[in-house]
């Protein structure tokens, strides 16, 4: 997995989207991505993503915070047979103020310039749904 954490190192342009795509939510910006020992840092302007690898397990954790929100989500996972690095956390839920939601963060690496990050959240049906989408592109590279 520590090769795996490794395609994200470097400087990133960004696209975030909701789903349904709502215009008026769409995020642009910039990430920079450093490996630190075993952790992995990314970090934008108003936020810090941090990824840690046990190498005995293989098992991920992690936090993110976002500047501008309270919360402080932290995060447990790995790569998953879909070969897409998934972390799963709980979290205030969109529907309702006290409750809690479950929640996925997947990466995928679609090329060595391409990645995507997809959020998503557990329905009450017990089915995950994509509420966000956020492609990234390596600064420098030919789209």
């Amino acid at each position: 997995m520590s090769d795996w954490l490794d395609q994200m190192v470097g400087e990133w342009t960004f696209e975030g989207r909701s789903v349904p795509d709502h215009p008026a939510q769409r995020q642009t910006g910039t990430e920079r991505v450093d490996r630190r020992g075993v952790w992995l840092v990314m970090e934008g302007n108003d936020y810090r993503f941090q990824i840690a690898l046990d190498p005995e397990t293989g098992e991920a954790t992690g936090d993110f915070v976002n500047w501008g929100h309270p919360h402080l989500w932290t995060y447990r996972g790995g790569v998953e047979a879909d070969g897409r690095l998934h972390l799963r956390s709980r979290g205030p839920s969109f529907d309702g103020e006290g409750e809690v939601a479950d929640y996925d963060d997947v990466f995928e690496q679609l090329s060595a310039d391409h990645r995507r990050q997809t959020g998503r959240v557990k329905g009450a049906d017990g089915q995950w749904r994509d509420f966000t989408v956020t492609d990234y592109r390596r600064k420098g590279a030919s789209a």
